[in-house]
């Protein structure tokens, strides 16, 4: 006999208790539940009946049947894995909207260089204030460009620890009547008393995460320093995307002599990383371009409001980040152009182009599907 599902969308439910900072015994703790049902819960095993699974969703924050939203108040949550990422991309638009005024959020003194906290307006009187380890920072800022580009600038009036160990919270987020007493703008006295250390903890987010803080830079004072440190390796966001990709597949060092997977980018905007994957073999790719893709000198590129996807070949491993062009490319009757800071397809390469690859393969979902 088939399990009765649940009144609410489970996957959102799960992602949404994946990023909490809190562990899921700690949770099941604070609720009032085990653990087993908890986790039996969240592995789709029918552990808790509809009115006390509601008690769950309205303790956690949430509001809604088909649909989640968030509660008003302060949510956190915190990207620290490939779980975690790969849990905050799949939030709806009901959790998470797609448009968000991001505000950059520190401790005072501002020395901790383990965690960025960047905080979202998702509606009145409702905020995440989001916590993601600076290795993520990089492929976060590549799904969600706003992150990169902060607002405002706050403060955590008390450290994120004691917060979230308070346990008078009741739930998993804090009410809006105590949000005064957990976040607030920077102030002058807050700048004039901690300006040496505010400018050299701005002066690393600038260099090592490329944080864009001229939307902020008035709140900021005196002039910041530049840091004498490098920047982040750019090879760790980029085997995260990898990683993420491959354990989405669960193909992680598996190989196959007959099957190579294409890593996917967006082809209205640039795309430092893949954002997804997809799986061909030699039945559909032919020898030379199955090659190829074992290499990693494939790409494919889909565009988002129509059914076209292609397939380009570069002219040397790229795995992340805009390809060197071709020199000499082989003739073809279309191109993958880098013109004007856009990419498009074109039948002709132009002086001044940047050709990432001939197109070797093409198709239109649901349609057709031509291989060059």
């Amino acid at each position: 006999m088939p399990i009765r599902p649940y009144p609410i969308p489970m996957d959102d439910f799960r992602n949404v208790l994946t990023l909490s900072p809190l562990s899921l015994v700690e949770i099941a703790r604070r609720f009032g539940i085990s653990r087993s049902n908890l986790m039996g819960l969240l592995g789709g095993n029918r552990t808790l009946s509809d009115d006390r699974l509601l008690q769950l969703v309205k303790w956690v924050g949430l509001v809604g049947a088909d649909t989640l939203h968030l509660t008003s108040g302060i949510h956190f949550w915190k990207i620290a894995s490939e779980t975690q990422m790969e849990a905050f991309l799949h939030l709806p638009t009901g959790i998470l909207p797609e448009s968000l005024r991001w505000s950059l959020v520190l401790e005072f003194p501002p020395l901790d260089r383990d965690w960025i906290h960047l905080k979202a307006d998702i509606g009145e009187q409702c905020w995440v204030l989001l916590s993601v380890r600076p290795v993520f920072f990089a492929l976060l800022r590549d799904r969600l460009p706003g992150v990169g580009r902060p607002v405002t600038l706050m403060y955590l009036q008390k450290p994120l620890k004691q917060i979230l160990a308070d346990t008078r919270n009741q739930g998993l987020a804090v009410a809006w009547a105590k949000q005064p007493q957990t976040l607030t703008l920077v102030d002058a006295p807050m700048r004039d008393t901690h300006a040496a250390d505010l400018s050299v903890w701005m002066a690393w987010a600038r260099q090592k995460l490329a944080i864009d803080t001229s939307d902020i830079s008035d709140q900021i004072y005196p002039p910041m320093t530049e840091s004498s440190e490098d920047g982040l390796d750019p090879a760790i966001p980029c085997d995260q995307a990898w990683n993420l990709l491959a354990h989405r597949l669960d193909v992680a060092g598996a190989a196959h002599p007959d099957i190579v997977d294409i890593p996917i980018f967006p082809m209205e905007q640039f795309g430092q990383y893949p954002s997804g994957m997809v799986r061909m073999d030699r039945n559909w790719l032919g020898d030379t371009l199955l090659e190829l893709g074992k290499k990693g000198r494939l790409r494919c590129y889909v565009r988002e409001n129509s059914t076209e996807s292609v397939i380009v070949a570069l002219s040397t491993v790229t795995r992340c980040g805009l390809p060197p062009p071709w020199v000499s490319s082989p003739a073809s009757d279309r191109y993958l152009i880098w013109r004007e800071q856009h990419l498009e397809i074109a039948a002709h390469i132009e002086s001044n182009d940047h050709c990432i690859g001939p197109v070797v393969a093409s198709w239109h979902r649901a349609t057709t599907c031509n291989v060059q």
